[in-house]
């Protein structure tokens, strides 16, 4: 037998074999694509998560926001679904609970300047609706779900500003902006019972 000979059921460790072909190898690094249940009058079914469709979520927050803040149910669009998700997160919990804390110490302060209310806020308002506010921090950075629909009413309040917030001239009441947001945290609001 020549030395260094292998006999052909045991391939050579070196020698590259069927299944490290780049053919092969794409396609073992696809992974499967996300999916989203939608429903709607025809029933329920599979719509796939695409990077297009992904960049079209955060192009078009704010409109999605505002359809999610008005009742739209995240499961009647692929959109309204991946924009669901990004709000109900930690993280963006997290980011709305600092800006209203920030405005909560800002309007505390006995001496603010006008440079550091953020974005001009109604700070007059914001120490009215003080012990609401904070319930607001507690519910959002609370270890439970939360439903899309209250987290995109709280984006909404803290980003309108034609709003209670900002504008002197708005008949809105801000307290009862907050107290509606509360209550549309709750990811049971609004079931049946």
């Amino acid at each position: 037998m020549p030395t260094g000979w292998i006999p052909p059921e045991r391939p050579h460790p070196r020698a590259p074999g069927p299944s490290t072909t780049a053919a092969s190898s794409r396609r073992r690094d696809r992974r499967p694509v996300p999916v989203v249940l939608q429903v709607d009058c025809t029933g329920v079914y599979v719509a796939p998560v695409t990077l297009r469709r992904r960049l079209e979520a955060v192009l078009l927050a704010d409109r999605l926001d505002h359809a999610l803040a008005q009742g739209t149910l995240p499961e009647t669009d692929v959109l309204l679904a991946l924009r669901a998700e990004r709000l109900a997160r930690a993280r963006t919990r997290t980011e709305l609970a600092r800006s209203v804390g920030r405005l909560l110490r800002v309007a505390a302060e006995p001496q603010h300047g006008l440079t550091r209310a953020p974005s001009m806020a109604v700070l007059e308002r914001v120490r009215e609706s003080h012990d609401a506010l904070e319930e607001l921090v507690d519910h959002l950075l609370a270890p439970v779900p939360v439903s899309a629909r209250g987290v995109a009413l709280v984006r909404l309040l803290l980003r309108d500003g034609s709003g209670p917030l900002f504008r002197y001239e708005s008949r809105e009441d801000l307290t009862s902006q907050v107290r509606l947001a509360i209550a549309a945290l709750d990811p049971g609001q609004g079931w049946p019972d």
